[in-house]
């Protein structure tokens, strides 16, 4: 249970819904929703899920709620997790195009107007995502990054094989999705790479299209989701219910690749053009998932001390 505002009772769905799914993000939270509600152009809404924040962040979140109708705040109950919490803030927004945004990134003020309009121009595009300034937690400038990749590909599978070989480009993840197309991919796994099977998946439901000014402002820090999404740790907590003894997350990002392959719709013949553009990714993780497998084994022989 999810404590709910009335502040957009009543009121049309907007064209876009923004999740903001928060932990104690107060360092940069107010900077962040100010680049938000400073957005022209754009019919949105902005929800965020806080998942129980300890600092001041839910009455930063609060006072945003009190001062603009666009924003709707609401408070976990308990913490269920990073993945758990960005999956669910997926139907608690409305609009025919959704994002995922962050309290710590800050957003070009037409960067949805852009974004909505690459959509809107091209109806089979699953998404529609810009290029970004990345920066630390000062706001030193880390890089510019741009996209790349034939993502727009007409064909799924070059997309995909495009997406597997640039495979670390994870930003795409905070563009502008086309909502039906999300909602007929699998939910975000839990699992290390989660937000890079989501992409992948994207790649095969359609068109990822690039808007390659940097529109992005992202702020790579030490509590970043990103930094967490890259720990052990993080994995652990994200699935307590399982037995640390079988911490493999190579292993579980490839089966969740190959589920991704064979329950988006295709052709036979696309199917196993898609298998086989994995090529890139097993010769990246052969070596990493032996050594899953080698951990495992080991955590056996010494008596389950993995």
């Amino acid at each position: 249970m999810t404590e709910k505002s009335p502040s957009l009772v009543g009121r049309a769905a907007p064209e876009i819904g923004l999740g903001l799914c928060v932990y104690n993000g107060e360092p940069y939270l107010s900077e962040s929703l100010a680049s938000i509600l400073g957005q022209r152009d754009a019919d949105f809404e902005l929800v965020i899920a806080d998942n129980c924040s300890t600092d001041a962040t839910e009455e930063i979140c609060r006072e945003a709620a009190r001062n603009d109708p666009r924003v709707r705040y609401l408070r976990r109950e308990r913490n269920v997790g990073v993945i758990a919490t960005h999956n669910q803030i997926i139907g608690e927004t409305r609009g025919e195009f959704f994002a995922w945004v962050t309290s710590d990134d800050q957003y070009s003020s037409d960067r949805l107007a852009l974004l909505a309009a690459a959509l809107r121009e091209q109806p089979d595009a699953a998404m529609a995502f810009s290029g970004a300034e990345e920066v630390d937690g000062e706001g030193k400038l880390i890089e510019v990054w741009r996209n790349t990749a034939p993502t727009d590909h007409p064909d799924p599978v070059r997309r995909l094989h495009s997406k597997l070989v640039h495979y670390d480009e994870t930003l795409q993840f905070y563009g502008l999705m086309r909502r039906s197309v999300l909602e007929r991919a699998m939910p975000l796994q839990p699992i290390v790479a989660c937000d890079r099977v989501l992409i992948a998946q994207l790649a095969l439901l359609g068109p990822l299209i690039a808007v390659n000014e940097p529109l992005l402002w992202h702020r790579n820090h030490a509590g970043s989701v990103s930094r967490a999404n890259a720990s052990r740790t993080f994995r652990r907590r994200e699935a307590p219910h399982e037995n640390p003894r079988w911490f493999l997350p190579n292993v579980e990002e490839g089966r969740c690749l190959l589920r991704v392959i064979r329950h988006t719709p295709m052709s036979r013949g696309e199917r196993m053009r898609a298998y086989a553009a994995m090529r890139p990714w097993l010769r990246r993780n052969a070596v990493p998932m032996a050594r899953n497998v080698a951990h495992v084994a080991v955590g056996l022989v010494r008596g389950g001390k993995v």
